[in-house]
């Protein structure tokens, strides 16, 4: 029952939060969550309007928001993030972007992302992540998957197919950073991973490649789950500096009051 209240308040409360984040120039979407319950779920900018319940076959959205941030080290973090428990079914929460990315170009997308509880709980061994969802029916799926490398974060279609495993493995209670790079061609896109690089430096090598999917204009991004986790400071980007930003001292964020371990 309160799963079903935490669902309903997620989709129906979409009054405009005004939140503090961290400036970006060449930002194209942020949603840092924070923590203003039940209208978190409209803060932000760079969208057309407020998480919903969606996502392929999901049937429920029993996510609920945490006052504090994830941590990472020397990264800029804002107030709060969003967690899910291990779910016997597939939970899901879409977010329209305000203007698509854009067809030919590069578009770099971050998030942090932490599991928690038992890491193979939950149905289809407990996956879960963020979705870049295209515009001819391809959606890439970023985070730990339920199929394959069930225990490191991966590149594939949502839905499995095409994996490609980072060989970084998803640790309970660590926060990893996900920093994807897409490169948006006339026919399949190529898709770069990088897992946990340092703020504010030139790209590392990359951790996975993917080259198989035609995401289009890729107008929408979801988050995905039937595993416990917590995913935080999703940022949308033209460059890589734009989407990795080095915190100054204690602004945008301290890390001694944010979410180290699961609780």
């Amino acid at each position: 029952m309160r799963r079903g209240i935490v669902s309903s308040l997620f989709i129906t409360f979409i009054a405009a939060a005004g939140i503090a984040q961290p400036g970006l120039a060449g930002s194209i979407a942020y949603d840092g969550f924070g923590p203003s319950f039940p209208i978190y779920a409209n803060s932000g900018s760079g969208f057309a309007g407020a998480w919903t319940q969606g996502g392929f076959n999901a049937s429920a959205s029993g996510y609920v928001p945490r006052e504090r941030s994830l941590c990472y080290e020397r990264l800029a973090i804002g107030d709060g993030s969003v967690s899910g428990g291990a779910f016997d079914r597939i939970n899901g929460a879409i977010r329209d972007l305000a203007q698509p990315l854009a067809p030919n170009g590069t578009v770099y997308l971050s998030f942090l992302v932490q599991p928690r509880g038992d890491l193979l709980e939950g149905a289809f061994s407990g996956f879960f992540g963020l979705t870049i969802n295209g515009s001819v029916g391809q959606d890439l799926f970023i985070g730990k998957p339920g199929g394959g490398a069930v225990s490191q974060y991966v590149l594939e279609h949502r839905g499995g197919f095409g994996q490609v495993s980072t060989g970084a493995a998803t640790v309970v209670g660590r926060t990893s950073l996900l920093v994807a790079k897409v490169e948006f061609m006339a026919g399949n896109d190529i898709v770069t991973l990088y897992v946990d690089p340092k703020p504010n430096r030139l790209e590392s090598a990359a951790t996975a490649i993917k080259s198989d999917i035609d995401l289009g204009n890729a107008s929408r991004i979801g988050i995905y789950s039937t595993g416990a986790f917590t995913i935080d400071e999703i940022r949308i980007g033209t460059t890589y500096a734009d989407v990795v930003p080095e915190r100054k001292g204690n602004a945008g964020g301290d890390s001694a009051g944010c979410l180290q371990e699961p609780n």
